[in-house]
């Protein structure tokens, strides 16, 4: 597949930039802009296959970007004879392998709106509850320090786990949506969150948080401790040494950034709003088209 390159700029050519980027042709095919927001839920790749789990309000799909196939992966939970089909507005997680987590709602009523925490072997086609069934609905899930993290939209509440996922603890986040998060690689009790205007931060673990920047829609990815990566929804990438408290503009893309996934410090990918999927491995500055829907 022939790739578009979107944007190389050098930091020092839009430092301080702002407003809105261009408006960019959004497709429809894996995304429903007829609902509201969230439209894409988690991107993920497949080290083992090349291929990106990309969740949306319209399903859950597995992408090859040598040959742009798309298919769709449907997977059912079943609890206690009861089942339903799952993929839409789902949370996922890999965990390595064929091995995911996730959280979201069942496509039939015939389950609990809520699914809580699940986990599946295979892939994603056959599911099993672990926990909170009815009563969680997981925002975000990272893996870091040996434990699960995650933002109840329930509770309002970031909760962590030790044990997988059988129990939680439990502490409460800002006022509003927290629409992302990540964990400091090297202090499991740093964390950063972000509601659709503001960034805060947390020392311990989530009891206590402060405010540090003003800015919508942020999009986070933490892959080592100085590189602490935020995309803005007017499409400007800006990076932290310092764990938040200071940023600087990097780079920009076309479109609004929903998903950011780290490989590595300088390898990120970023799906904006109708699933397309954007790569860098110059840490930022420099993006490319992976994926157009």
């Amino acid at each position: 597949m022939m790739r578009r390159q979107l944007v190389a700029l050098a930091a020092v050519a839009i430092a301080g930039c702002g407003g809105s980027s261009d408006p960019v042709e959004r497709s429809d095919r894996l995304v429903d802009f007829s609902k509201k927001p969230p439209y894409v839920n988690s991107l993920e790749r497949d080290p083992s296959s090349g291929e990106f789990l990309l969740t949306t309000n319209r399903g859950f799909f597995r992408i090859d970007p040598r040959n742009e196939r798309v298919r769709r992966v449907n997977g059912t939970l079943a609890v206690r004879g009861d089942s339903s089909t799952i993929g839409t507005f789902l949370e996922l997680k890999s965990e390595g392998g064929s091995r995911l987590v996730a959280s979201g709602h069942p496509d039939q009523r015939t389950l609990p709106q809520f699914l809580g925490l699940m986990r599946s072997s295979d892939g994603g086609r056959r599911w099993r509850s672990v926990s909170r069934l009815g009563d969680a609905d997981l925002h975000k899930i990272v893996l870091k320090h040996d434990r699960l993290y995650a933002w109840d939209a329930v509770l309002s509440a970031m909760i962590v786990s030790d044990d997988g996922g059988r129990s939680f603890a439990e502490h409460f986040t800002p006022r509003g949506l927290i629409i992302d998060f990540e964990v400091d690689p090297e202090d499991r009790e740093r964390l950063v969150a972000a509601n659709d205007d503001e960034l805060f931060r947390s020392e311990d673990e989530g009891e206590s948080w402060r405010p540090i920047l003003r800015g919508q829609g942020s999009r986070l990815a933490w892959p080592t401790a100085d590189r602490l990566y935020r995309a803005s929804k007017d499409g400007t990438v800006q990076l932290s040494d310092d764990g938040g408290d200071s940023f600087d503009v990097i780079g920009r893309v076309e479109g609004e950034p929903y998903k950011l996934d780290a490989v590595d410090a300088n390898e990120l990918y970023l799906a904006l709003s109708d699933g397309t999927i954007l790569r860098t491995t110059d840490g930022g500055r420099e993006w490319k088209e992976e994926f157009r829907p």
